[in-house]
């Protein structure tokens, strides 16, 4: 169990740097076809050509664009396992809480047993002292096992309410990598909105071009 924990706030630790989305930096290419048509209006062949190139330049955005939205759904899939990994580490942690409190309220039980064994016995005159110093040293023994593990639990204690502040703050910062993603998702579906517009209209003047004399 303890091993368990430790493996499980060192993997929180280690993921412990702000995530942040793959910035979008397409550029949906604009043919500027009023341009062209009053640039080469006496020379059909030249106008044709120019869209040729603009629509290379838009071939090229789709390209960056399935890329995008690559990178966007790897993005989400990131985000929901994050998501997974914080309710199974807020379980862990009620988890260890509750048994770590378990065994403080034990361990202190037994403190008392102890303690009270040893004043049963100290106030037994009638043991010899051999026999009584015997079994205070064992009972004394005993304290400081208890000690020890008592502050081994209130360490453990302490190491997970650390883990409880890295888990919220992992869960902030999931919800501002989220909502990145939603920002990125937006954006990508407009600029691809704005190709699919600007590709139609290069393919309606090229149809209009190939009719030019």
């Amino acid at each position: 169990m303890k091993k368990y924990f430790v493996i499980a706030f060192l993997a929180l630790s280690v993921a412990a740097f702000a995530q942040h989305v793959t910035p979008v930096s397409i550029e949906i290419a604009d043919p500027k076809i009023d341009s062209l048509r009053t640039l080469y209006l006496s020379e059909p062949m030249m106008y044709r050509a120019s869209l040729d190139v603009a629509e290379q330049a838009l071939v090229q955005n789709a390209e960056e664009l399935k890329a995008a939205k690559a990178e966007v759904k790897v993005e989400q899939s990131h985000a929901k396992e994050m998501g997974n990994s914080l309710k199974e580490a807020v379980k862990m942690t009620a988890s260890l809480k509750k048994l770590y409190s378990k065994e403080e309220d034990e361990l202190k039980t037994m403190q008392k047993v102890v303690e009270k064994q040893q004043k049963t016995v100290t106030k037994q005159k009638d043991l010899n002292k051999e026999t009584r110093d015997a079994y205070l040293a064992f009972l004394e023994k005993q304290q400081k096992e208890l000690g020890y593990s008592l502050r081994e639990v209130a360490d453990r204690q302490r190491a997970i309410a650390d883990l409880e502040t890295a888990i919220q703050n992992h869960q902030t910062s999931l919800q501002s990598f989220i909502h990145e993603i939603e920002e990125k998702a937006n954006n990508v579906a407009q600029l691809e909105a704005l190709y699919k517009q600007r590709l139609a209209q290069v393919k309606a003047e090229q149809k209009t071009a190939k009719t030019m004399k």
